[in-house]
């Protein structure tokens, strides 16, 4: 019971102004004394690491070439982030954003003209019709329209791995926005046209002091409409992953704040979320760090996770949540006070716990931290912390989740 309630006992506020940007960082695993670096002394060469390198080459080649592709057509070869799901038309004429922290959707389509001046009404309805699709999109289809993730799930057939439908989610990337869970593609048309009334436009190079009527004859110019979604969009979006939050967040003896306040920092609830380590998800997770530690602790043996299993918002959350017990309460458990472990937990999830000593020793070793931690106050760990992190990323990301803890606590 104790145990039950370390986590959930801390409450300390913290206000900040920046923004971090999550996702795991594979040095913890590299250092000389990670746990699990010490596992690896027999797994190292097992045939799950050579995958793993495999699927990381695919990887980065997949990247490299659809960014190629993307270049032809648009000056910044844009793909998916923690916080911006980026699709393209199958001719790459056209773009779709939805931009997770700042609640908006951006369809960029080319200029069209009608007698020397652009037909607004042409490209509108190009543009509704990009925004149609966006909301009809079901998180499995989204992957599968990815040209990134194909060539992942290649390398898993490839490695004699089965992709299973079933790990993908076909609820709607934005369901947040409907209120059937199945929404018919009449409520997409209705909601498409009533988010596309509400829209601007922002028009490349333009002069904000330039009538658009005024914009001289075709010069290849994109023209992005910016669609603002509803306010209460994020609060519904934490009414839909609280209970699978809170249900993990019992299981494993952790603050359902807490872990509500990374999801809002690592990924904005964009459940396409992907960074470049790479790291996938509501919770940020890459898989051969993370995962192998989360499955050893669900399953008592470290397996490497697919990218598509970690899209899943589910098995996603269960994953962090059970990656989170295992910092909190086994690589961290000789910080001795609560409170001060809880800080070290946050900002060693963005991190890596061995890269977050610097700031008290000045070298990368936690189990030399360790008493030097234990002489100082939860407060001086705090402020060690977001003063004297190696990275400014990190010492905003433990000042964003606090803040954001607190918001969670109070609603």
């Amino acid at each position: 019971m104790v145990r039950k309630c370390l986590l959930v006992s801390v409450m300390v506020l913290s206000a900040s102004n920046g923004i971090a940007n999550g996702g795991w960082v594979i040095e913890r695993d590299d250092r000389g004394d990670s746990p699990l670096l010490k596992d690896r002394k027999t797994i190292a060469m097992t045939p799950e690491q050579k995958e793993q390198q495999a699927l990381a080459t695919a990887y980065g080649a997949a990247l490299k070439e659809e960014q190629e592709r993307i270049r032809t057509h648009w000056s910044a070869p844009e793909v998916s982030s923690e916080t911006r799901w980026v699709s393209y038309s199958g001719d790459y004429s056209s773009k779709r954003v939805v931009d997770f922290e700042h609640n908006q959707i951006e369809i960029s389509v080319d200029s069209i003209y009608q007698g020397g001046r652009l037909d607004f009404a042409a490209m509108s309805k190009k543009a509704g019709s990009q925004l149609q699709r966006t909301l009809g999109t079901s998180i499995a289809a989204a992957l599968e329209g990815d040209p990134i993730q194909r060539a992942i799930n290649a390398t898993y057939a490839n490695l004699g791995k089965e992709i299973k439908a079933s790990d993908a989610s076909n609820e709607l990337v934005l369901k947040e926005l409907f209120n059937s869970p199945r929404p018919t593609a009449e409520d997409v048309r209705n909601k498409a046209a009533t988010l596309m009334r509400n829209s601007s436009i922002r028009y490349q190079a333009l002069n904000a002091s330039l009538s658009l009527a005024a914009i001289p004859v075709n010069t290849g110019k994109k023209l992005t409409y910016v669609v603002p979604l509803p306010d209460n969009r994020i609060r519904k979006k934490v009414v839909e992953y609280r209970p699978e939050v809170s249900k993990n967040a019992q299981r494993f003896a952790l603050s359902s704040d807490v872990m509500m306040a990374i999801i809002h920092t690592e990924s904005h609830f964009n459940p396409l979320a992907r960074s470049h380590i790479p790291a996938f998800g509501l919770m940020q997770i890459v898989p051969s760090t993370a995962g192998r530690d989360a499955t050893r602790k669900l399953y008592k043996k470290p397996s490497l996770l697919s990218a598509q299993y970690l899209y899943n918002p589910r098995k996603n959350i269960e994953v962090g949540a059970a990656y989170l017990n295992v910092l909190y309460y086994d690589y961290l458990k000789d910080i001795k006070n609560p409170e001060s472990r809880l800080y070290y937990t946050i900002a060693a999830y963005n991190a890596g716990a061995s890269s977050v000593a610097r700031a008290f020793i000045g070298k990368a070793s936690f189990t030399d931290a360790v008493d030097t931690i234990n002489r100082m106050t939860p407060e001086q760990v705090l402020e060690r912390l977001v003063k004297k992190a190696p990275h400014k990323e990190t010492r905003q990301y433990v000042e964003k989740v606090l803040k954001r803890r607190a918001y969670y606590a109070a609603l």
